[in-house]
């Protein structure tokens, strides 16, 4: 076999179409599309199968949706910009979201901290009790 790209110059690229077709659908079946979650909605609004077949398509669709999207603007954003002029803006910029998204979380875990300190704030004073917890009365507790 060539290079992708002749392959696909000779017209041989419906052959990757139905591999395509599969890797999607076996992506689609891993941890992190969120069908815990939308489970988890249809059983607390107590759904019905058409629901839940409505919420997966809707998630499929706009799944896809998306994933075109991108590819079509990549598409067109290459024939302006080459790999290797993009790349060390994009590293840069993925290194930006990453540091932020981490400053962010520590900062909300910080001040989540704070704040259940200041909430659970102990004074050190004792709380001296003068009585006694005999039972000095003249009656049983025979139930």
């Amino acid at each position: 076999m060539g290079e992708f790209s002749t392959l696909l110059q000779q017209g041989n690229g419906w052959f990757f179409i139905p591999s395509a077709i599969l890797l999607g659908i076996l992506h689609g079946l891993e941890p992190g599309h969120s069908k815990t979650m939308m489970a988890a909605f249809i059983i607390a609004i107590k759904g019905t199968v058409k629901q839940a077949v409505m919420l997966g398509l809707a998630a499929t669709l706009s799944h896809t949706a998306i994933v075109w999207l991108i590819a079509l603007g990549g598409m067109y954003l290459s024939r302006a910009f080459t790999a290797q002029s993009v790349e060390p803006w994009l590293q840069l910029i993925s290194a930006i979201i990453i540091l932020s998204t981490a400053c962010w979380m520590f900062w909300r875990t910080w001040r989540g901290e704070q704040q259940w300190l200041a909430g659970n704030h102990h004074h050190d004073h004792d709380h001296d009790h003068d009585h006694d917890h005999d039972h000095d009365h003249d009656h049983d507790h025979d139930h």
